[in-house]
């Protein structure tokens, strides 16, 4: 069940450096509260569970993992995660579930492998970034205690009926619903610090250009000194530089030198200049503006002035995660018309690697086992005295797969087989196997799937209800003090 694995994500997930640097380094870096929040004691319980404490550097490590894993969580819900864990661990023990070491020796292996490392390199790099090989074993453990706890309250309290999934389909054909994976995201936010900065500009440089019209000037006057101007200003425009230009048409003393006018104080300008240059970035020219002595071209060239800054918290609104992709299967239910699927009738004999059984030694196994099958030996025989699958007393015969269904080794190999035809030896995450495909079908599986998703998703509906029941009565049923809210559960 889907929902089920979600349970392992903390102490399964894949481990580059991300996951074995949490409990230290990570955490104490990921939760640095500038406030002490309620509930920070100086003695760091964060709660009380019946005669067990919680702390406030595991919850702070809680929200480190998660929040490596893309998910984000305040330090009351992962105090919450924690209760429960806690709480049911104790009820665990309490029905005798135990997890063998065999067990987490495999799930060591698993996570070895999916981060293409040796048990010893995981075990290395786990000691390189702080962290307790010991906790970190033990986490394991419990997670699979919690697991198989889980599964067993399913299990003896879920039933989907055939008539519950024609029901079902009656109201949603493909077998899902209309707004499967397709929901609106709720917005989230996230408070931060930020600086706003203003400039506030005190002083101005300034280049000019200045046509001279002479007191009492005829209009011919005036129209031709504005024509000059305007000559100055295209020159400007297509590249040519001020200065030159001031050099070449400027009446006003400082043309010879490029019209530089040096820097002021805003309030020893002229208002005029003031006001035309107010939305003049630096670098830029104005058009030519008219005084009472003529016509004036400016050049911004810079602006000094002060920087202020103010401090506060916004709310930040966070992206939307991605939305979550279809799977192949619901690719299929979602198809208009036929899916047809190809499936393979397979047998096969596994000899599988384990804790205290190498690859190496797995596969002079299994390469043993081949030569008993090109002496002659029935293919069903060998499997049902040397394969360490439980299909052996079937004769390796595993029935009919669907791509996708198997391991990818397994089902490339599976795919490239004959009908009629013994592989080689195939390595796949299980260990190393012979595979024979029987024969090969294609039919229509878009009715099966469909079915197979509705009663998929009912199942997983009942399934949340009744652990979240469950949880909440054993959780009443325990003493709980949570530091963090100032709750208490008595029994």
């Amino acid at each position: 069940m889907q929902k089920s694995k979600l349970w392992l994500q903390i102490a399964l997930a894949t481990l580059p450096s991300l996951m074995l640097a949490l409990p230290n380094a990570y955490a104490q870096k990921a939760s640095k509260p500038a406030v002490k929040q309620q509930g920070q004691f100086a003695d760091g319980i964060a709660a009380i569970v019946d005669t067990s404490v919680i702390t406030q550097r595991e919850v702070n490590e809680r929200i480190a993992a998660l929040r490596v894993s893309g998910q984000t969580v305040s330090a009351e819900q992962a105090l919450s995660m924690l209760i429960d864990e806690r709480v049911m661990n104790t009820y665990a023990d309490q029905v005798g579930i135990r997890i063998p070491n065999a067990q987490v020796q495999q799930v060591l292996m698993d996570i070895a492998q999916e981060n293409h490392m040796s048990l010893e390199d995981l075990h290395t790099m786990a000691r390189q970034n702080g962290v307790n090989w010991d906790n970190y074993v033990e986490t394991i453990r419990n997670q699979l205690k919690m697991e198989e706890l889980r599964n067993s309250i399913v299990h003896s309290n879920v039933n989907v009926t055939e008539r519950d999934v024609d029901a079902f389909l009656i109201k949603n054909p493909t077998g899902l619903y209309p707004e499967h994976k397709t929901q609106v995201q709720q917005p989230r936010y996230e408070q931060r610090e930020v600086v706003e900065r203003s400039f506030d500009p005190k002083a101005v440089a300034f280049q000019h250009i200045f046509i001279r019209v002479p007191d009492g000037a005829s209009e011919e006057v005036v129209a031709a000194a504005r024509q000059r101007a305007n000559e100055a200003l295209a020159k400007i425009r297509k590249g040519q530089s001020f200065a030159s230009v001031a050099k070449e048409y400027s009446d006003a003393a400082e043309g010879k030198n490029g019209g530089d006018l040096g820097i002021r104080l805003n309030e020893d300008w002229p208002d005029l200049f003031m006001k035309v240059t107010r939305k003049v970035r630096d670098g830029g020219v104005t058009n030519v503006f008219q005084a009472a002595n003529g016509f004036h071209i400016l050049k911004v060239v810079e602006r000094r002035g002060i920087i202020n800054e103010q401090r506060k918290v916004v709310n930040v609104r966070l992206p939307d995660p991605p939305p979550s992709p279809l799977s192949i299967r619901e690719k299929a239910a979602k198809q208009a018309g036929p899916v047809n699927v190809t499936e393979s009738h397979v047998r096969h004999i596994l000899v599988r690697i384990t804790p205290v059984f190498s690859d190496a030694q797995a596969k002079a196994k299994i390469d043993e086992i081949a030569q008993h099958l090109q002496s002659g030996e029935s293919f069903a025989d060998v499997a049902s005295k040397y394969s360490q699958d439980a299909s052996a007393s079937l004769g390796g015969d595993i029935g009919w797969i669907a791509p996708g269904q198997a391991d990818p080794s397994f089902q490339a190999a599976v795919d490239q087989l004959p009908e009629g035809q013994v592989s080689m030896p195939v390595r796949s995450q299980f260990g190393w196997h012979i595979i024979e495909v029987l024969e090969r079908r294609t039919e229509d599986k878009q009715p099966a799937i469909r079915r197979e998703l509705a009663r998929d998703t009912l199942y997983q509906e009942q399934a949340a209800n009744v652990l979240q029941d469950w949880a909440e009565k054993i959780r009443s049923q325990s003493y709980i003090e949570n530091r963090l809210t100032g709750e208490k559960t008595v029994r």
